[in-house]
């Protein structure tokens, strides 16, 4: 039988990365460990500390793989939409949840409190600076539009995030598919975009107003 040729660096890489996504989505983090990762990638028990010193290191690449995938899912969906448009903003949550929906174990992982060290995994902090400002921006150009209230564009980043985190994690890991039989979650996040943009608009439209 002929011997299998090793993975080159890059495709190991990205084999130790996708055996351990696998296993997330399988187990989540109590099912990763390096030895079962090598098993799942088909490689060697030392193979993926090559690229990885520990199960942290592979966590803290997939958590910044993620924030990048969710930037970049951000700025397609908004991108045929006209600037400083609600619609952009709208635009921009649906893409958070789908993201969310599509990698779930990406999203798993992204947020744990150990891989919020600038200092230790300073990729995700940037991958994740990224992600928010893509929507602080998208806030801000809608407030100079005059899509929204001006002011502290903050506060309905804050809200706005919750909001489409919120759903988006009680849909993956919580009772709202329960309770809403039949209805696609990208339904809800639709219901959830459109109302945060309808409350921002009105609140503008009564400010102009006065």
């Amino acid at each position: 039988m002929p011997k299998k040729k090793p993975l080159r660096p890059k495709d190991l890489r990205r084999a130790v990365l996708d055996a351990s996504l696998a296993l997330l989505e399988e187990g989540g983090v109590a099912a990763l460990s390096m030895r079962e990762v090598a098993r799942r990638a088909h490689v060697t028990h030392g193979a993926p500390y090559h690229h990885f010193p520990d199960r942290g290191a592979i966590l803290a690449a997939l958590a910044a793989e993620g924030f990048a995938l969710l930037t970049e899912g951000m700025k397609a969906a908004m991108e045929p939409e006209r600037l400083g448009s609600i619609e952009r903003f709208e635009a921009a949550g649906l893409a958070y949840v789908r993201f969310a929906l599509e990698h779930t174990a990406h999203m798993r992982i992204m947020f744990r409190p150990e891989l919020m060290l600038p200092l230790e995994h300073p990729a995700v902090d940037e991958g994740a600076a990224c992600a928010m400002g893509v929507l602080l921006a998208c806030v801000a150009e809608c407030q100079t539009a005059g899509s929204i209230p001006r002011g502290d564009p903050g506060p309905v980043v804050l809200t706005s995030w919750a909001a489409v985190h919120g759903l988006a994690s009680l849909w993956i890991d919580g009772p709202l598919s329960r309770f809403h039989p039949g209805v696609a979650p990208e339904e809800l996040a639709k219901t959830v975009a459109t109302t945060l943009g309808s409350l921002l608009v009105s609140a503008e439209r009564k400010r102009a107003t006065r």
